[in-house]
């Protein structure tokens, strides 16, 4: 059997604190660099996604536009009367955009 003494009690006990004050250090570390990481990825995506419906956003009015010349010149509308209606969409369009940014 081993006998201990006061002191190699006492020194066992020292050295278990600091390994387990370690640990937990260890253990914060790793926690604050997780939530680090989850917060960069996540912020990551949302540029990504933001920048790919703008992608398609500005690929759908590119055709938009082009069917609304095709109807304007089968309805056989002006070309001034046609533009000014085209104006009036772009514009109400760009005020709905910036309606959603201030939202997002």
């Amino acid at each position: 059997m081993i006998n201990r003494t006061p002191k190699t009690s006492m020194l066992a006990l020292g050295l278990s604190l600091l390994v387990l004050s370690g640990c937990d250090a260890a253990s914060e570390s790793a926690q604050k660099l997780f939530d680090d990481t989850v917060e960069k990825t996540t912020e990551a995506a949302r540029q990504v996604v933001n920048d790919t419906v703008g992608d398609v956003m500005d690929e759908v009015n590119k055709q938009v536009d082009v069917v609304q010349k095709g109807i304007n010149e089968t309805l056989g509308k002006p070309v001034e009367e046609a533009e000014a209606d085209q104006g009036t969409t772009e514009q109400a369009a760009d005020e709905s955009a910036n309606l959603e940014e201030n939202r997002g």
